[in-house]
């Protein structure tokens, strides 16, 4: 079909371009003061299966002609994996359910979500979905496509994995008319962080001009754009995503999130490609060519590498299933099947930990990065320390860390120093906080070195067991030594770090 007048489906599917919808009435959300764009940080993607990990069904079934879209979640111990199905008219999600990932059991009662005259989503696709744990439920962020031939993101949840029931009408519309992403909205994918979800989608203009963008909601029904839309624009000239691109997934290794997403280049050949974020709205692209190299390539993929979802396995290392074809199309009848690969994010460091005497030249991550708020590193081997202003973050990763230990902050605080300069008599406060909330302060009123211990229980309540916790260090009181004369440091300057660490 005319790539122009496709539906955004599987692995990239161009959408109907129509008169424009109403605007709709979006409050942007306020952004988070970005810490600048990331540093250039490598990935590559290993133990590329050679074979499928699922295909797709008999000629006649309703899988068929393409099985594509996983979108793999764990639940109850079981992981699920809601995948999209194509018999050559229409695209439906089907569940499998694995112990590994690797092998595959398909539900009996597949398909469990397709168009319905009923509904909002009445033809063509119920599919190229993004599922997510939350709240005790699957979420499933679908396609649909409207009695208008207009495409839209619609929403089904479910209790047991298995059952969904549908939300009458579209959770998240086409833009205004002429935005960015005013004729359609699709390739959904969610995350969850600090009590939000943040859907990553594609959108597309009246010229058919592909782009992505990302929205925040606090609930799966009422999402707000983010004023920085679009994130991410099509390749220039020569590279593999010139002629589109789509189908983000996203994931959050702190102190980046990490974008995979689906490019296609002027032959119509897909790979995929990632970006990088500090705060999972700017983005920097990483790659002109694919990740997936040739040689990883085998018969059923060699045209086509798409539709990535990510989930975390442990030790910062993530699995990742994609689709795959080998026919070098626009749209469908791709042969598209299921395969599975693996990519490590963890980028050389403890990512429980922030040590300024460790060598840093060992990995590509940023010691500012990590500990947002600091300076870089100075100071003789071994004494090495951070300056930090007022207030500094650090992201510790609360899965597998072990309840009887502690995290440790150890650094120095000039308070004799601070009131000199200042000439203000008092104290300085070290606080710090989880999540928002206060659980430890210490008192210093001459310059010395601190030990801060947190045990990791109370890491873990602050938190309210998310995955992450956001770690503040505040202090009560800074200074500006250049103010006093004496030092020409226009910084903006608290304390010191050493090391934050689990003991």
């Amino acid at each position: 079909m005319e790539k122009k007048l496709a539906v955004i489906a599987a692995c990239l599917v161009a959408v109907v371009v129509h008169a424009a919808p109403a605007a709709p009435s979006d409050d942007d959300f306020a952004l988070a003061s970005s810490k600048g764009l990331a540093a250039p940080v490598p990935l590559k993607i290993e133990n590329v299966l050679a074979k499928p990990v699922l295909t797709r069904g008999a000629p006649t079934q309703w899988d068929g002609v393409d099985l594509l879209n996983p979108s793999v979640v764990r639940l109850n111990g079981k992981l699920f994996n809601y995948y999209s199905g194509y018999d050559g008219k229409v695209w439906r999600t089907g569940i499998a359910t694995s112990s590994d990932g690797v092998v595959w059991q398909k539900f009996a009662g597949n398909p469990v979500l397709q168009p319905d005259a009923k509904s909002w989503d009445v033809s063509y696709i119920a599919a190229n979905g993004a599922a997510i744990v939350w709240k005790g439920k699957i979420l499933y962020f679908y396609q649909g496509r409207d009695k208008s031939g207009r495409t839209q993101i619609g929403l089904a949840t479910s209790s047991d994995g298995f059952k969904f029931t549908n939300y009458p009408k579209p959770v998240f519309a086409t833009g205004a008319a002429h935005a960015w992403d005013s004729q359609a909205v699709g390739d959904p994918y969610v995350i969850a962080k600090d009590g939000y979800l943040y859907l990553y989608y594609l959108g597309q203009n009246e010229i058919a001009t592909q782009r992505l963008g990302v929205a925040r909601s606090s609930d799966g029904i009422t999402w707000q754009r983010s004023p920085a839309n679009p994130i991410l624009d099509v390749g220039a000239y020569g590279s593999f995503d010139e002629n589109g691109l789509g189908e983000p997934s996203v994931a959050y290794a702190p102190p980046y999130f990490y974008m995979l997403y689906t490019g296609r280049s002027n032959t119509e050949i897909r790979n995929l490609g990632y970006a990088v974020s500090t705060d999972g709205i700017h983005w920097k692209k990483m790659s002109v060519a694919g990740l997936i190299t040739d040689r990883q390539r085998a018969a059923w993929d060699l045209k086509v590498i798409c539709d990535s979802t990510l989930l975390p396995v442990g030790n910062g290392k993530w699995s990742v299933w994609f689709g795959g074809g080998d026919k070098a199309e626009p749209a469908q009848n791709l042969n598209g099947e299921v395969g599975m690969a693996t990519v490590d994010l963890t980028q050389g460091r403890n990512v429980a930990e922030f040590d300024a005497n460790a060598d840093w030249t060992k990995t590509p991550i940023r010691s500012t990065d990590v500990v947002r708020g600091s300076f870089p590193i100075e100071g003789d081997a071994g004494k090495r320390h951070a300056w930090v202003g007022p207030s500094t973050f650090f992201t510790f990763p609360i899965e597998g860390a072990p309840s009887d230990k502690s995290l440790v902050i150890s650094g120095w605080v000039p308070a004799a120093t601070i009131s000199k300069t200042t000439r203000t008599e008092g104290s300085d406060r070290i606080s710090v906080v989880v999540n928002g909330t206060e659980v430890v302060s210490k008192e210093f009123v001459n310059d010395d070195v601190f030990t801060i211990s947190v045990p990791l229980k109370s890491v873990r309540a602050a938190a309210h067991d998310a995955d992450y916790a956001e770690v503040e260090i505040r202090a009560s009181r800074s200074m500006v030594p250049a103010e006093n004369g004496s030092n020409p440091d226009t910084r903006r300057l608290a304390f010191t770090l050493a090391s934050i660490k689990t003991q």
